[in-house]
This record gives C-alpha cells, sequence and structure tokens, in this order.
C-alpha cells in the first residue's frame, strides 16, 4: 500500500489516508480478505504516527471496511455480495416464510411498549430524554428579534408547501459540511416532526409507486411502525444480525420499501458496515418501485471516530430517501424534521402533492435557517456531543463495579446504551424492581413485535439512556439499580 498523496492538503492525515484505503477497498485495489499493512509498518512507511494511522483504521473499521483479527492484524471485508448470487439458501428460506405470509396491520398490540404508563419513578433512563440547559437562549432570542424585524409579506407570506427556501437552503449547506450529503433545495421537504414526515412520504410514494409491503427491522422505532400500520401498509419484519438487517431476508420476501436506520440502529446500537451498505443499495437498484427510507435520528453524536457517512451519501444511492430532525440535536418540541428526496420522487412531490400545506410556521422556519446559517448550531452540538460524552463515561463509571453481573453495549454512540444482566431475572423483573426503587428503565423486548413462529430474544436487557439525566441523577439511578437487582 502506497499513498503518496498524503501531502499538500489542508485535511488532516488521517482522514486522507481513510478515504484513500476506502477508495481502494470500493475499487477493489484491496480485495476480500487481503491483509493490510500493520499500523507501525505503514506509519513507517509514509512517515507519520502510529495515532494518525490508527485513527485511519478506525474509522475503516467502524464503517465495516476493513476488520481486525486477533495476532493477525486488518483485513479486507467482503463489501458486497453482488446480485447475482442467490438471495438466500435453505436456512434463509425456512425463515423467511412467515414473512411472505404474514402481514402486521394495525390494532396488533405487541407494537405497544411492555413498559405501564403508571410507573412512578423519580429517576428516568429515558433513551428520548435531552438536556436543554445548553441551548445558546440570549443567541436564539436575539435571531427571533432579528426575524421578527423581517417585512410582514415576508414573515407571514404564503409558503411552499416543502417548506421556505431559506431553510431548505440552509439544510443543503449543513448536510454537505456535517454529512457528506450533497443535495438541492427542490429536493429537501420539512415538515413538523418525524410522525408527519413520514405519513407525507407514505402518500408521496403512493403517488409514485404501488407500495407492496414496506419492510422494517426488528427490533425497531415502534412509532415509524404504528405510522406505517396505520396507513393501512402491509409490514415486513426482517431480523437483524450483528451487521444491522439481513438483506438475504429482504431480497426473500415482497416488499419494495424498506425503513432502516444504518448509522445507528435503534434500539441495538449496532452500526451497518459498508458491505451490507452497498448489498442494500444493489437490492433497491434491481427494480425501479424499490426505495430505501433511512431514518437518521442521532448522526450527530457519535463518540469515536467521525460520524458515518449516511446511505444517501454513497455511490449508488439514487434511491435512497433520508429522514432528518431536530428533536435530538436541539429538542423534541421544536418538532421540525425534514427529507432529502430522490430526483425523481421530488419530481412527483412538486407535480403531485402540492395540495399539502407546510405544517411548520414560516418565522419557526426562518429562525431555524439563521440558527444553522450562523455557525452557533455547529457550536452547540460540539458543546452537546461534549456534554453527553461526560455523562455516557460517567454511566458507564458507575456501572464498571459490577461488570461481573452485567454486559454493557452499544455505548458508542446516541444519548443511550443496553444493560444486560447476568442473573436469573427476566427483563420484567428488571423492570419491575427498578420502578420499585423509584428508577424507571426500558426493556429492550418493547421495541420488538412479535412473528408467528418465532420468539422474541430472552436476554435481561434493558435500555438506560442518560441524554435528558443529570449526573447526580445518573449516580443516584446506577446505586438504586444494584441495590434493586443485588449486583
Amino acid at each position: 500500500m502506497t499513498y503518496p498523496m498524503l501531502t499538500g492538503s489542508s485535511e488532516p492525515i488521517y482522514m486522507q489516508l481513510y478515504r484513500a484505503i476506502r477508495e481502494d477497498c470500493l475499487r477493489g485495489t484491496l480485495v476480500s480478505g487481503e491483509k493490510i499493512s500493520s499500523r507501525r509498518s505503514l506509519a513507517k512507511e509514509l512517515g507519520i504516527s502510529v495515532n494518525t494511522v490508527d485513527s485511519a483504521y478506525q474509522q475503516l473499521v467502524s464503517e465495516g471496511y476493513i476488520e481486525a483479527h486477533l495476532r493477525s492484524g486488518f483485513r479486507v471485508r467482503e463489501l458486497s455480495r453482488g446480485s447475482d448470487v442467490p438471495a438466500s439458501g435453505q436456512e434463509a428460506e425456512d425463515r423467511v416464510a412467515s414473512l411472505r405470509t404474514e402481514a402486521f396491520l394495525p390494532g396488533d398490540g405487541d407494537a405497544q411498549p411492555a413498559v405501564s404508563p403508571e410507573v412512578a419513578s423519580f429517576i428516568d433512563f429515558s433513551p428520548n430524554g435531552v438536556d436543554l440547559s445548553m441551548l445558546p437562549m440570549q443567541d436564539l432570542k436575539k435571531i427571533v428579534r432579528d426575524v421578527f424585524s423581517f417585512p410582514p409579506e415576508e414573515l407571514f407570506g404564503s409558503c411552499e408547501p416543502e417548506g421556505t427556501f431559506a431553510l431548505r437552503s440552509s439544510l443543503c449547506r449543513y448536510l454537505w459540511q456535517s454529512r457528506g450529503l450533497r443535495c438541492t433545495p427542490d429536493r429537501i421537504v420539512v415538515g413538523a416532526g418525524t410522525d408527519y414526515i413520514l405519513q407525507f412520504l407514505v402518500q408521496l410514494l403512493s403517488a409514485a409507486v404501488p407500495i407492496e409491503s414496506i419492510a422494517m427491522e426488528n427490533p425497531m422505532y415502534n412509532k415509524a411502525f404504528q405510522i406505517f400500520s396505520g396507513l393501512h401498509r402491509k409490514i415486513r419484519l426482517i431480523p437483524l444480525d450483528a451487521q444491522g438487517m439481513d438483506t438475504a431476508l429482504l431480497r426473500a420476501c415482497d416488499a419494495n420499501i424498506v425503513y432502516v436506520t444504518p448509522s445507528h440502529q435503534f434500539p441495538l446500537g449496532m452500526i451497518m458496515p459498508a458491505g451490507r451498505r452497498a448489498d442494500l443499495l444493489s437490492w433497491a437498484a434491481e427494480s425501479d418501485g424499490r426505495y430505501i427510507i433511512e431514518d437518521d435520528y442521532d448522526s450527530e453524536f457519535r463518540y469515536s471516530g467521525r460520524p458515518i457517512p449516511p446511505l444517501c451519501a454513497m455511490h449508488g444511492a439514487e434511491k435512497v430517501i433520508y429522514v432528518g430532525t431536530f428533536s435530538k440535536s436541539v429538542a423534541p418540541s421544536l418538532r421540525v424534521s425534514y427529507l432529502v428526496l430522490p430526483n425523481k420522487l421530488a419530481l412527483v412531490c412538486k407535480t403531485r402533492m402540492s395540495h399539502f400545506n407546510t405544517t411548520v410556521s414560516v418565522p419557526d422556519q426562518l429562525v431555524l435557517a439563521r440558527f444553522l446559517d450562523s455557525g452557533l448550531f455547529e457550536r452547540h452540538i460540539n458543546r452537546m456531543k461534549t456534554l453527553y460524552r461526560r455523562k455516557r463515561d460517567q454511566l458507564l463509571r458507575e456501572l464498571a463495579p459490577f461488570r461481573s453481573s452485567l454486559h454493557v453495549g452499544g455505548s458508542d454512540a446516541g444519548l443511550h446504551l443496553l444493560c444486560t444482566v447476568r442473573k436469573n431475572f427476566s427483563e420484567e423483573d428488571l423492570v419491575r424492581l427498578a420502578a420499585d426503587a423509584g428508577v424507571r428503565v426500558y426493556g429492550v423486548s418493547a421495541y420488538y413485535l412479535k412473528e408467528p413462529g418465532r420468539a422474541v430474544p430472552s436476554n435481561a436487557t434493558v435500555l438506560l439512556g442518560y441524554g435528558g439525566l443529570s449526573f447526580e441523577e445518573i449516580t443516584r439511578g446506577v446505586q438504586a439499580l444494584s441495590e434493586a437487582w443485588g449486583l
């Protein structure tokens, strides 16, 4: 491996090296299974530090281009199976039998969280909690004052159904700078929260293609399931493996729309590697009527390496619909989410969805556009990332003395982690005992939908969200849990 281009650029050297190796993997210059240079030997060859090489390698591992092997270094991962390879063998055929025959329609009680809403708790480890204490309120007040000095016709006049041009332009700049996603304002639709955006999207897709059924990860984001099934769409549940959605099962079912969270699967937290992503894009490209809905709900909060590039920014992503939101990054009550549509769907939206009105007020859109353009949003995200990393570290430190009794996972990104207790407890026991101690935790089974002939995993696992808790509450909460669970 030689990379003479690692000079004469303002980009950090580890990012140049990461991009160069990634391109070699994508082009096939580095083939699946090939061993790559050790960190020390490559650092010596290029005249850079071992830490620089390590940073590049860790990013490549995170995105699934290479993998580490004990005592044998790093090897290139298989990136794509290719569309000419059979989608599944007999084992996969057996596993998808129910997917071909069963539709999950509204009223399935198993879609509801198992935790009783009557549980009284004073420390709530909700995975949906966010910290509002560091919002730049003085700066936001100034932006609001500035916006309300605009002429009335600009502030209270009519607005395109897709949202104001100002906000859509600001989103284009933000997505390019933060996510490497190139788009134009005509491809963006702004709406009042992810709930509305997903409902709008189903209507848009129905105007463009017949929706056979929608494939979803299992476990999943419950609300998306409730929205899709509430609109009388058939749902096909696709189990997950260590790399995310099993694309062999996706190929074997009749779905032509798939909803995924590839950058940080909710709730299990895995990152879909490059090979699986390429296979998912290949699936979408095989038929005109197939689309991928990519929900990138918390991409800002990754604590090791750089943010994982979205599917929508990859080569061959012409069939990907990107869903973004400000609920995690700013505040849930802001209620602003958005779509980035493929060109074909953007045209359908313009010609066939004009009867929809914008659902976010023009002043709110203009304030958010100013927030993005001023650089205040980026600085806010950096502060929140530091704060949430400290909270995560605090939670991990508090749990560390009990590692012989529990396993912690999913801590590299997001605002929650998964805690599996190695004791003779059921998940129901963990939730009940925690509630008795004044603490609310969330069983992972609440995010699974039961399928005929397939059992929900029985590990005693709960989600511990830390975003909305203070440092002192995290400490008290873990102390209460350790006593309640006898750790």
